[in-house]
């Protein structure tokens, strides 16, 4: 079984999802106050996942493809039968959505992917 990326019309089917990082926003505020040694602390609940992952394809088509799929603003999931910790609905977020002709082999494409979880 392999990874998805399901979208409004479809699934994305990378040979392989790489490279996956990720950051939680805290949203915790700390407030430093004069002559006493303890902070007040205003707790919130923490934001979601946000980040960036790559995909490989194998085929250029397959890669130019899924690269247009993605540059439509909408929700996606994806999920990975062998990693579910990485499996979320996202949108694809701020910075730049890549393709990438691997150097080594120059047969296989790269798609970076800079991705905010939303709720689905």
């Amino acid at each position: 079984m392999s990874s998805s990326i399901t979208h409004s019309t479809g699934t994305l089917t990378p040979e392989l999802i790489d490279g996956y990082e990720a950051i939680r926003p805290t949203h915790t505020v700390v407030h430093d106050i004069l002559n006493r040694p303890n902070p007040d602390i205003t707790f919130r609940a923490p934001g979601l996942r946000r980040g960036q992952f790559r995909c490989l394809f194998p085929e250029q088509a397959d890669a130019l493809s899924a690269f247009a799929v993605l540059s439509i603003p909408q929700v996606f999931a994806i999920t990975d039968p062998e990693v579910d910790a990485i499996d979320m609905s996202f949108i694809v977020g701020e910075g730049d959505l890549s393709i990438t002709l691997d150097e080594d082999t120059r047969d296989v494409w790269w798609i970076t992917i800079p991705f905010v979880e939303v709720s689905p």
